[in-house]
């Protein structure tokens, strides 16, 4: 357990062994809780986006696209 302190602006700097442990780079976001009386910080995850194809795709169009786009 490492200890650290708020500064006037009320921030606080993740030790760099824990930044590097969940692998968090400068402009990650992270969510802010208070659980059972203490401050929790998590990554924040985006929820996946769903997106429909307004036509159905057959294979062989779905594989064309997908070298198209990613190579053999």
């Amino acid at each position: 357990m490492k200890v650290v302190k708020i500064d006037g602006r009320g921030r606080v700097t993740i030790p760099s062994e824990e930044r590097r442990v969940l692998n968090l780079k400068p402009g990650d976001k992270l969510v802010v809780s208070v659980e059972r009386g203490a401050i929790v910080l998590k990554p924040f995850m985006p929820k996946p986006v769903k997106v429909k194809a307004r036509r159905k795709w057959d294979r062989e169009a779905f594989l064309k696209a997908g070298e198209a786009t990613f190579g053999d």
